[in-house]
């Protein structure tokens, strides 16, 4: 029951239906909000709940339970990904898989614990800025169905370059602290012997990926149905926030400070975590 109620806040399959429709309709900064913040208190309670079934000698039980709903979740939000009509919908199933990667590091346990934490901080931080980005495609062109956006890079180079360079870091290619996140999960998944949990793991990024990248490409780079009257130009104010988050991540990927990787592992080992 703790996992039920923890897990739809946290947008879990087949928990997660209430999850696309608020975070795309909500306005850019509040969706930045509810993915960046919300999922990770959410997050916290079911950490919460593994640790005191691990307490009474229930690790497996709750590691096992992770792992099933946060594989469901990655190949929920990749088959959705796939036939996607609304870039912000699209962003909200990109928060279903990672809050579902969250849950497989968890389950996972040991190192793989450490991997999770670290992604909730990559994630919360992309998302933002990916929110941040959306809001300005959405006033440059007042709609946010995809195939009514085309050619942004000439738009809108401001936001086109935060929109691509978003799409890289929350689908982890490095440096990202998301893709070091994704390895460690990986890695720790392998070393443990659980090989179909590591295969279905990796295909379906393989698919989120290729998902991502179609709408992502076709919405810069897109010839678009007539050439528009004049440039947006994009408010300092939302591109700021969205920039430092994104170097923050790209950061990450190169080096964890020493006061965060000790913070992480502290966390990782007092909910049963290694280093």
């Amino acid at each position: 029951f703790l996992f039920v109620g923890y897990g739809t806040k946290m947008g879990l399959a087949p928990f997660h239906t209430w999850l696309p429709d608020a975070h795309s309709e909500a306005p850019a900064v509040v969706s930045a909000l509810l993915s960046g913040a919300l999922l990770n208190c959410a997050f916290l309670g079911v950490l919460r709940a593994a640790q005191v079934c691990g307490a009474a000698g229930l690790g497996g039980f709750s590691g096992g339970i992770l792992v099933l709903f946060g594989l469901a979740s990655l190949v929920t939000a990749a088959l959705f990904m796939l036939g996607q009509r609304d870039y912000k919908r699209m962003l909200a199933y990109s928060s279903i898989e990672h809050m579902g990667i969250l849950a497989i590091g968890a389950g996972l346990g040991g190192r793989a614990l450490y991997g999770a934490l670290l992604g909730a901080v990559g994630h919360s931080l992309t998302k933002a800025g990916l929110f941040f980005a959306s809001g300005l495609v959405l006033a440059a062109y007042k709609t946010k169905q995809i195939k009514d956006v085309k050619g942004l890079l000439r738009r809108s180079p401001a936001a086109a370059g935060l929109w691509l360079a978003g799409f890289l870091l929350i689908t982890g290619t490095p440096p990202s602290g998301v893709f070091l996140a994704k390895f460690v999960i990986l890695k720790e998944a392998v070393a443990d012997g659980r090989w179909v949990v590591a295969g279905v793991y990796l295909f379906f990024l393989a698919v989120v990926f290729a998902a991502m990248a179609r709408i992502f490409v076709e919405m810069v780079f897109g010839e678009p149905a007539q050439e528009p009257e004049r440039r947006f130009e994009a408010p300092r104010a939302m591109v700021r926030p969205a920039l430092i988050f994104f170097v923050l991540v790209a950061a990450l990927g190169l080096y964890v400070p020493d006061w965060l990787d000790a913070v992480l592992n502290l966390a990782a080992g007092a909910i049963g975590g290694s280093r």
